[in-house]
């Protein structure tokens, strides 16, 4: 048997291989040929040139133009030996793996199994190009992609920017991954600063961003208000709003929170709250006070009268002691007015350097010696518009309370100069118009005042000193006397580092003719008596109009009482003759001051009429109802015989 038909018994006769063939006789013709292919989208893969083909171009040019028409085909130059040498053809054609010399004579079987070799090379090379090209297409499909969602990334990042909220995203090891700009300029911390560290180094927030977290990891959101401080150690409160980001299946990934500066807002509702409570205080304080006043005068008219009749140095100190505290219990009463109603005393030009020297020589007398003072007046310091004797009281109870700051001793400084405030403002609640203030300043070298203590020194009452040691009212009365005088009060403290506390009031825009100075001490005047002037005297206390009736009936007055004002109307009309001045209260049962000042003033327009009242209002309205003169309760005697002289002789 023949190996071929051995071969074909064993393995099967092979399945032949068909192509489809067109031939040239000459090069132009081929390449014509290659072009129309390609126009049809069906070019050849490959191509059997003979070296020699006269008359027209030889098999090496007709190649070089072919592959300029189709770089992909493959071709077999048929050559003879005494043909081109293979450097010669590669050096014309240059090294290519589409081309394969095939030197004559040859074999069918050869040229069979060449030609489909190198179809089959084609036809895979024409694959790996179309797939070539798929995954071009799908590598810009996916870069196109890729770039749209990383430019809506940039763009949802850029409103994010833009938004006027703090946000920040953090994965679940609290780890920051994202930080807007607006958070870099909440916290002060530059997103760089802040990529991929802990959010608690960068807020420094408490327990309740523990609670937050939990929270969050539980229910998915969390809304609620946060304490946090910035990077230069600001305290912030914020409306926070936590929102937990997952994966697709589900798997926790991050936190992203939402953090809205509400500090202001806060701390407007808190100075809201605390004007609130002082108006509600004050209102009860004011009842209190006019019950004490009531209860001071009869105390304080006595002891005139006792000094007239007891003449022995013990029995007159007793006396002096007396009065001293009733005064103190007075000068107590006024406080709580000033800060329950506002009191406003006269308003004058003052110069701050009297004001600081008179200041000055009561701490050098009466403060320990331990303590060190130091005072300065800025040169060209103008003057303030006030009254004198608040403000000498709100300087003196800010030094108080630097002195018992410092039980051990220290340096108390005390000084004055103009400030200049560019632009409208905000200050414990109120407006603070843009212009020149003169700024007084308190400082000690005590222990300071922590943070909780802070929110509460100006609240009525309120005393960190010893029982028996303190009213609670000191700064209560020195903020209102400061808010009267459209001014305002900044504090500056902390513990362990003393206290500063600086008091704004508006500079006059004038210099005063002649500067005032605080009030100083001085002996009473003499005590003016009456000449038998017939005084209707109207209280419906009756310890009070008793002690007024006996003290001015001592100095020379006769007198007709009334105990409200209904009484006292009755009174007047059938004595309205002989009625020389109305002195009466303006709080009373049945009918008020103020309705009997108009109901006289109607059976006598021309009545000397004195107003006596502890509460600043009832002077104003007594003021406004005609009343010749006002007298504020407690009154001394030497006060209210003045103003009964004042008023004959403007109404004789």
């Amino acid at each position: 048997m023949r190996l071929n038909d051995f071969e074909q018994s064993f393995f099967g006769t092979p399945e032949r291989t068909w192509f489809e063939i067109d031939s040239a006789t000459q090069g132009t013709e081929s390449i014509s040929m290659v072009e129309e292919a390609l126009q049809r989208n069906q070019p050849y893969s490959l191509a059997f040139i003979d070296v020699r083909m006269p008359p027209g171009l030889d098999g090496i040019e007709t190649t070089r133009r072919l592959w300029k028409i189709d770089p992909h085909l493959q071709v077999v130059l048929c050559t003879a030996y005494s043909d081109y040498s293979w450097d010669q053809m590669q050096e014309e054609l240059g090294g290519s793996d589409r081309l394969l010399i095939l030197k004559k004579p040859f074999d069918a079987v050869e040229v069979q199994q060449m030609a489909n070799a190198l179809v089959e090379k084609w036809r895979l090379s024409a694959e790996s190009r179309l797939m070539l090209s798929d995954l071009d297409r799908l590598v810009t499909e996916r870069t196109a992609q890729l770039e749209a969602s990383q430019k809506k990334v940039r763009d949802q990042a850029s409103l994010l920017d833009k938004a006027s909220d703090a946000i920040f995203v953090k994965d679940m090891e609290h780890r920051v991954t994202y930080w807007n700009k607006s958070a870099e300029t909440l916290y002060g911390w530059t997103a760089q600063e802040a990529a991929g560290r802990p959010v608690q180094e960068l807020v420094a927030a408490g327990g309740d961003c523990a609670e937050a977290d939990t929270a969050v990891r539980n229910a998915g959101e969390w809304v609620g208000e946060l304490r946090q401080t910035t990077k230069d150690g600001r305290d912030l409160v914020l409306e926070s709003r936590w929102t937990l980001v997952a994966e697709s299946d589900g798997q926790a990934k991050s936190v992203m929170v939402i953090n809205t500066d509400v500090t202001e807002k806060w701390k407007m509702e808190a100075h809201f709250l605390r004007a609130q409570r002082m108006e509600s205080i004050g209102t009860l304080a004011a009842g209190i006070a006019h019950d004490l006043n009531n209860t001071l005068l009869p105390i304080i008219l006595s002891i005139d009268l006792l000094k007239l009749r007891l003449k022995e140095p013990f029995v007159l100190g007793v006396l002096a002691t007396i009065e001293s505290s009733a005064k103190r219990s007075a000068s107590m009463v006024q406080q709580v007015l000033s800060f329950s109603r506002g009191v406003e005393g006269e308003r004058l030009p003052i110069d701050p350097r009297a004001i600081i020297d008179e200041v000055k020589k009561l701490i050098v007398e009466t403060f320990p010696k331990n303590i060190s003072l130091v005072t300065s007046i800025a040169t060209g310091t103008p003057t303030l518009e006030g009254d004198c004797t608040q403000v000498h009281q709100l300087l003196l109870n800010l030094c108080v309370n630097a002195r018992d700051a410092m039980p051990e001793g220290g340096t108390l400084t005390l000084k004055a100069e103009q400030v200049e405030i560019g632009s409208t403002t905000s200050q414990q609640g109120h407006k603070v118009e843009a212009g020149s203030y003169v700024m007084f300043e308190v400082e000690d070298t005590g222990g300071g005042i922590d943070e909780v203590v802070k929110d509460k020194i100006f609240d009525p009452f309120f005393t960190t000193k010893e029982v028996g040691k303190g009213t609670g009212l000191g700064l209560t009365s020195a903020m209102a006397i400061v808010t009267t005088h459209r001014g305002f009060i900044t504090l500056d403290s902390g513990v362990g580092r003393g206290s500063k506390f600086r008091v704004f009031f508006p500079a006059c825009k004038s210099l005063p003719s002649a500067p005032s100075a605080a009030p100083s001490l001085s002996l009473l005047p003499a005590l003016k008596a009456g000449q038998g002037q017939l005084v209707l005297l109207v209280d419906d206390e009756d310890n009070v109009r008793d002690i007024a009736c006996q003290t001015l009936e001592a100095f020379g007055y006769k007198v007709v009482t009334a105990r409200n004002g209904y009484e006292a109307v009755s009174l007047y009309t059938r004595l309205h003759n002989t009625i020389d001045v109305v002195l009466t209260d303006m709080m009373m049962p049945v009918m008020d001051g103020a309705a009997a000042i108009r109901a006289i003033r109607k059976i006598n327009p021309e009545a000397a009429i004195i107003a006596a009242t502890g509460l600043q209002p009832n002077l104003e309205q007594a003021r406004m109802e005609g009343a010749a003169q006002l007298l504020p309760k407690p009154y001394t005697a030497a006060t209210m015989l003045e103003t009964l002289e004042t008023v004959l002789q403007t109404h004789p």
